[in-house]
């Protein structure tokens, strides 16, 4: 248990390092610039999963779903000019599902999770107004994982920290608004799945141009 603690501690620290470093760049930038923004995306997450991750050291017969709708919101702030920004966000990662046998006794489990994040994302121009995106950053997922074994119910949640990254491309429509799609790819944490794989397309809108 002491050495648990220990590990959330320095995951936790991990996480607000990130965050604080995202304000700390964004600090310099405010005085002369509110390039600020937000967006949603909507997409498919593919988690990776079997079902030895909710019945483990348990040998499981029968289906995984590991297919759901994601989307995410999100604020952020340019930091240099449009090509690299500090960027928070939610992300409700869906739900992922196995139904089978366990020892001839029948079987279920649902796992759901959802994550804020901080990250920090790169544009590398391609020419016109096309973009190519870069994102690495820190996530705080947590995940409710439900199972019933010959009809008796159990129930795990884990709160963890873990890193995330992303490619993509970005274009802009107008100066103040752009289109994305993207790859993402999340660490699950300690209960259900090892990981979720995320495409999504979305959108974005600068609130203030200087």
């Amino acid at each position: 248990m002491r050495g648990k603690c220990k590990t959330m501690t320095r995951q936790s620290r991990a996480f607000f390092t990130v965050i604080a470093m995202c304000a700390a760049i964004s600090l310099p930038t405010a005085a002369y610039a509110f390039d600020w923004y937000g967006g949603a995306s909507f997409g498919k997450n593919r988690y990776q999963v079997t079902g030895g991750d909710f019945f483990i050291n348990q040998t499981f017969s029968g289906s995984v779903d590991g297919n759901d709708n994601a989307w995410k919101a999100f604020i952020g702030m340019q930091l240099f000019e449009k090509y690299v920004s500090a960027e928070f966000g939610y992300i409700d990662l869906g739900t992922t599902s196995a139904k089978g046998t366990v020892s001839g006794a029948p079987v279920t489990a649902t796992s759901k999770t959802k994550a804020y994040t901080a990250s920090l994302v790169g544009l590398i121009p391609m020419g016109g107004r096309f973009d190519m995106l870069v994102r690495l950053g820190m996530a705080a997922p947590k995940a409710h994982v439900a199972t019933t074994n010959a009809g008796v119910g159990s129930s795990q949640n884990s709160s963890d920290i873990k890193i995330f990254g992303g490619l993509g491309a970005q274009f802009d429509i107008t100066k103040k608004t752009s289109v994305r799609i993207e790859y993402e790819r999340f660490n699950q944490g300690s209960v259900g799945p090892t990981y979720a794989n995320v495409l999504s397309a979305g959108f974005t809108y600068l609130f203030y141009t200087e």
